[in-house]
């Protein structure tokens, strides 16, 4: 077993039945790991990972960077190849799916996420080797690619990474293959400021970049793109790395002007300080800028997505809301995404449930199949 709920908590994987936990985000361990479980010789050292039967070997192992990643076979990408997307209709012609995971690690320290506890910081595949990964998927027949991760614009952070990121999106449109963000990158990376925290910080939207990673064609670009939706008024404490409301809407408009025709809007609800005024006043907001969308593309296929707070195990935010009370499922996990595990401090999860249902009726009142060519009829 890997991931973030084994990495926090791997005794009950252990009592589940995993031969063995990794506790290493960078896959550096993982082949020698899963050489050990098939009674292999490792092919190298045995550390950061836990086994059944306790054993925790000690020692140090430098991380893998994403540029080490091997290329799979074209046997093995072609198994691994999807057939569906974000659980609603998505056009033919774009199946099969590959996947790319082109960076890992973050630079920001939000109390919900665990990925400052792998210690990784930030790190990327060079241009040259995310090309070389598309084109890997495409061959094994992917007609679409998926980038995975949330932070492929952490590469902005150094001084030539808006050069990659635009040799790499220039690189995809060439390949061939329409792509799909369905992890919502960090917004505050798309403006001339780049997302660095200043007091003269310029939230402006970056025109080019948004182009380069947002746009569509009608034939390449991106199709599709989970967006995460900001809070207007009450909650912005807690997701400091988004924007403040006037610069997000200013940013969502140059989105929707680069051509991407499917948007997924994801609203996190249910913060501790949650009541009726203010998810009324995050359903006005909403609403005004779905508006404003469909003027500027009245074809805007738009989508709410409300999410109900899913506390990550070992996280700051899981520590508090167990801390507050608000947790109504020990396991969260039982519940998933979709079902509201938490009270706020004025709401039963039963009532922000039912805000995750009101919220969803934002935008168009009827669901039509997605069509990648131009001048499809939405939804």
């Amino acid at each position: 077993m890997g991931g973030s709920d084994a990495f926090a908590e791997p005794k009950p994987y252990i009592q589940a039945g995993a031969r063995a936990v990794i506790l290493d985000k960078s896959g550096a361990v993982n082949a020698s790991v899963l050489d050990h479980v098939l009674k292999k010789k490792p092919r190298g050292k045995l550390t950061k990972v836990i086994f059944s039967n306790g054993d925790q070997p000690k020692g140090w192992l430098p991380l893998l960077r994403p540029e080490e990643w091997a290329l799979p076979s074209i046997n093995v990408a072609k198994q691994c190849l999807g057939y569906e997307y974000w659980r609603e209709p998505f056009p033919q012609e774009m199946k099969p799916i590959g996947s790319v995971f082109s960076d890992i690690g973050c630079d920001r320290q939000c109390d919900f996420c665990q990925t400052p506890n792998y210690h990784l910081g930030y790190s990327g595949m060079s241009p040259k080797r995310t090309l070389q990964w598309v084109a890997n998927q495409k061959e094994a027949g992917a007609r679409s690619i998926i980038f995975s991760s949330d932070q492929f614009l952490g590469r902005l952070l150094w001084p030539n990474g808006r050069d990659d990121v635009i040799e790499i999106m220039k690189g995809v449109r060439e390949i061939g293959l329409p792509a799909l963000w369905p992890n919502g990158i960090e917004l505050r990376k798309a403006t001339v400021s780049r997302g660095f925290n200043k007091k003269d910080s310029d939230l402006t939207p970056d025109d080019e970049l948004i182009e380069a990673v947002w746009g569509w064609d009608g034939k390449v670009g991106s199709f599709h793109a989970f967006i995460p939706a900001e809070r207007p008024i009450v909650g912005r404490e807690s997701y400091a790395k988004l924007l403040p409301w006037q610069e997000h809407r200013a940013l969502l408009k140059a989105i929707v002007r680069s051509g991407i025709p499917a948007i997924t809007y994801g609203i996190i609800i249910g913060l501790p300080e949650d009541d009726e005024v203010a998810l009324k006043r995050l359903e006005e907001a909403i609403s005004e800028l779905y508006q404003e969308l469909i003027t500027i593309n009245p074809q805007l296929h738009f989508k709410v997505a409300p999410y109900s707070i899913f506390p990550i195990p070992g996280t700051p935010q899981m520590e508090n809301l167990r801390k507050l009370g608000l947790l109504r499922f020990e396991d969260p996990l039982l519940a998933g995404l979709t079902i509201a595990v938490c009270d706020t401090l004025y709401m039963s999860y039963e009532e922000v449930s039912d805000w995750q249902i009101r919220l969803a009726k934002i935008g168009p009142s009827e669901h039509k199949l997605l069509s990648a060519t131009p001048g499809f009829t939405g939804y």
